[in-house]
């Protein structure tokens, strides 16, 4: 029997599933402290031609787990698509405004 993460992730990655499905999947995985988790989220935010309020959850949800972990490392929001690459740094200077003073200068 598949968890609620296995899914919410199928949701996240099925390009069948309606656009507010697949939304609430990202936001859903954000309240997860998960690699699976994360490694959906990260997957489908590093496409560029994604939706864009999917991108938009995509990027908050990686920030919310990584500021769960306490940890941001640079070479994980790199790849994301530039919408998803804004959400994350948004809510990441909210929460923990110490933790990088702009994109480039964020800690690996």
């Amino acid at each position: 029997m598949t968890d609620k993460i296995d899914g919410l992730i199928h949701t996240l990655l099925d390009p069948t599933a309606r656009d507010d499905e697949r939304d609430d999947a990202a936001m859903d995985l954000g309240r997860c402290d998960d690699d699976r988790a994360l490694n959906a989220l990260l997957q489908v935010a590093s496409n560029p031609n994604e939706d864009r309020m999917i991108l938009d959850s995509c990027g908050s949800s990686i920030a919310e787990i990584l500021l769960k972990k306490d940890g941001c490392q640079k070479k994980i929001l790199d790849n994301l698509a530039p919408i998803a690459k804004e959400a994350a740094y948004s809510l990441i200077e909210i929460e923990k405004p110490g933790w990088y003073s702009g994109p480039q200068k964020l800690d690996n």
